[in-house]
C-alpha cells in the first residue's frame, strides 16, 4: 500500500508560531480562496519571561523547556511551505539580547526563520487578528487589549484598520513575579502594581479616549481567564467593571498565589501569573474607564496568518511602509527606481556566486527605494541619519531583523566600505553580515552608475569572480564619461581589501 500523496494539500496551508514571553502558540490554517480556515491551534505554557536574565541571557533550563516544545510544533509543520510559515518572537526575545545562539536554536528546530518583532508591530497583528475574529463591521470603533507575558498592547482602530498602537513594558509574567514575589497577594502590592499601569497609560490616554471606542476587546490567556472566572463564578457572561471590582477582592481574601489554585474556573497553569496579569487589566479599566468588555479567540498568531496572507496575494504592509518613508522623508522616488533598476541587475550578476535568495533581494530593494530619507535631515552624514530613521521607525510589517539590516545598508552606502566586524556592532545578526556586506557593494554600485552613467544596463559587461568585479564599458567611456571613470576609480579604493573593481 502506497503512501498517501499530502504535498498538494499542504500547498494551501499556512501556520504561524507565537512564541510569547508566557506561552507558545500555534495555529495551521487552510486558504480558501480569500479565506482561511483554522484546523489546528496549539499551545504550551513555556514562561519564557521567567529565564530572562539581567545580562540578556536566559536561563538554560529554560531554554530547553522552550526547545523542547519547538520540537513538537516543528512536526506540524512538515510539509507547509517556507513562504507560508511565520515564527514571531515578542518581548522576552526581544530583551534576550545575548541569546543569539538560542535564536539560532529555534530556527534549527522549526526549520524556518525567526522573526522578533517591535512591541508596535506585534499590536497591529493583535488588532488584525482580533478584528477577523469578530464580525466585521467597517464603522465600528473598537480598543483592543492584549495582556501577554513580557508585555501589554493597546491598540484603538477601525474596522481592520488600527489607528493608535502602543506596548506597554509588562506584562502578566514579570508583574508577577514583581509583585507578588513571595506568593502573597497584599493590598499594597496592588496598589502599586495599579500605579504602575495608570502611570504608563497616561501620556497616551487623551490620543486613545478622543479616538473613542464602540466597544472593548480582550484576547490573550489572561483576559480569557478572567472571563472564565467571572462566569463560572456566576458573575456574567462578559467582563464588567463589577466583575472586576468583585475579583479584586476575590484574590485579596485568598491572599496567596497557592490559593489562586481552588477558584473556581481557573486552571492550574495559569494561577502563578494570574495575579499580575489581573492587575494590569484592573488598572486598564480604571485608567481607560471601561465599563465592559468582552474576549476573543483572535490574537497574534490569527493576525500573523491574515498578514501573510496579504502579502502572498501582494498586499504586503511592507510596501506601504516604505511608500510612507519615501512620502515622509520626500525621497526622489523617480530617481530611485533607477537605481533600483541597476541593482536588479548587479544582483543578478552576484545572486549564484555570492549564494544570494529572493529575502537578500527584498532586502536591496528596502535599501534602494530609501536610500536618500536621510537626506531630509541634512546633507552632512545622511547615510547616518538614514540608519537611525530605519533602526528605531515604527515601521508596520517588518521584524527587527528586516529593519536592522536594512539601516546597515543605508550607514554603508557611502565612503568606506565598513569590514565585517562593524556590521555586528549595528545589530547585524552572523548569519546575515556576509551577505549583507555584499548588498552594501550592490546598492553602492547602483548609486554610482545611475548617477554618472549614461549608458543602460544593456550597455554594459559585467563578470564576477569571487570579489572581483570587471566591468567591459563603452569604447567611448573615457572620452565622455569621465566622471564616471574617476568614481569608479574612488569606489575602488573604498571598498578595497574586500572587493575589487577593474574596468
Amino acid at each position: 500500500m502506497t503512501e498517501p500523496d499530502t504535498t498538494a494539500i499542504l500547498d494551501d496551508y499556512l501556520a504561524a508560531v507565537d512564541l510569547g514571553s508566557n506561552s507558545f502558540h500555534m495555529v495551521v490554517a487552510e486558504e480558501l480562496g480569500s479565506e482561511i480556515r483554522l484546523l489546528d491551534r496549539l499551545r504550551e505554557g513555556v514562561r519564557l519571561a521567567e529565564g530572562l536574565r539581567d545580562d540578556g541571557t536566559l536561563d538554560p533550563v529554560v531554554e530547553k523547556r522552550a526547545i523542547a516544545c519547538l520540537a513538537r510544533f516543528g512536526q506540524r509543520l512538515r510539509g507547509i511551505r517556507p513562504e507560508r510559515v511565520r515564527v514571531i518572537g515578542t518581548n522576552t526575545l526581544r530583551q534576550a539580547s545575548a541569546a543569539e545562539g538560542f535564536v539560532q536554536a529555534i530556527e534549527n528546530t522549526l526549520g524556518f526563520p525567526l522573526e522578533i518583532v517591535a512591541g508596535r508591530e506585534e499590536a497591529r497583528l493583535v488588532y488584525l487578528g482580533v478584528s477577523h475574529s469578530l464580525a466585521v463591521d467597517a464603522n465600528e470603533r473598537r480598543l483592543v487589549i492584549d495582556i501577554g507575558g513580557g508585555s501589554t498592547e493597546l491598540i484603538v482602530g477601525q474596522g481592520f484598520a488600527p489607528h493608535h498602537r502602543e506596548s506597554l513594558h509588562f506584562g502578566c509574567v514579570v508583574s508577577s513575579r514583581t509583585y507578588f514575589p513571595h506568593d502573597q497577594i497584599t493590598e499594597a502590592a496592588c496598589e502599586r502594581l495599579e500605579k504602575r499601569v495608570r502611570m504608563a497609560v497616561d501620556p497616551m490616554l487623551e490620543e486613545f479616549t478622543g479616538h473613542g471606542w464602540d466597544q472593548a476587546v480582550g484576547s490573550s490567556g489572561t483576559v480569557k481567564a478572567i472571563a472564565r472566572v467571572l462566569s463560572e463564578n456566576g458573575q456574567g457572561t462578559r467582563i464588567t467593571r463589577d466583575g472586576m471590582y468583585w475579583l479584586r477582592h476575590r484574590l485579596l481574601q485568598l491572599g496567596s498565589v497557592g490559593a489562586l489554585t481552588h477558584m473556581k474556573g481557573l486552571k492550574a497553569d495559569r494561577a502563578p501569573v494570574f495575579a499580575g496579569g489581573f492587575m494590569i487589566l484592573f488598572g486598564l479599566f480604571e485608567a481607560l474607564d471601561i465599563q465592559e468588555m468582552r474576549f476573543s479567540d483572535g490574537a497574534l498568531r490569527e493576525g500573523a496568518i491574515y498578514d501573510l496572507l496579504g502579502r502572498i496575494h501582494q498586499e504586503d504592509t511592507r510596501e506601504l511602509s516604505i511608500v510612507s518613508l519615501q512620502e515622509r522623508f520626500h525621497s526622489q522616488v523617480s530617481r530611485n527606481r533607477g537605481v533600483l533598476a541597476w541593482a536588479e541587475y548587479f544582483f543578478a550578476v552576484a545572486r549564484k556566486s555570492w549564494s544570494l535568495d529572493g529575502a537578500h533581494q527584498q532586502w536591496l530593494q528596502w535599501a534602494v527605494l530609501t536610500h536618500d530619507i536621510g537626506l531630509d535631515i541634512a546633507h552632512s552624514g545622511f547615510h547616518k541619519h538614514g540608519e537611525y530613521i530605519w533602526r528605531n521607525a515604527d515601521l508596520a510589517g517588518f521584524s527587527r531583523r528586516e529593519q536592522l539590516v536594512v539601516a546597515a545598508l543605508l550607514r554603508a552606502q557611502r565612503k568606506r566600505l565598513p569590514p565585517q566586524s562593524f556590521f555586528a556592532g549595528l545589530g547585524v545578526t552572523t548569519e546575515d553580515i556576509q551577505a549583507v556586506q555584499r548588498l552594501a557593494v550592490l546598492l553602492r554600485l547602483a548609486i554610482l552608475f545611475q548617477r554618472d552613467a549614461q549608458i543602460s544596463c544593456n550597455d554594459l559587461d559585467v563578470q564576477l569572480s569571487g570579489n572581483d568585479w570587471r566591468f567591459v564599458l563603452p569604447d567611448h567611456t573615457t572620452r565622455t564619461m569621465p566622471l564616471l571613470l574617476a568614481d569608479l576609480e574612488q569606489e575602488h579604493e573604498n571598498i578595497a581589501p574586500d572587493f575589487h573593481l577593474h574596468w
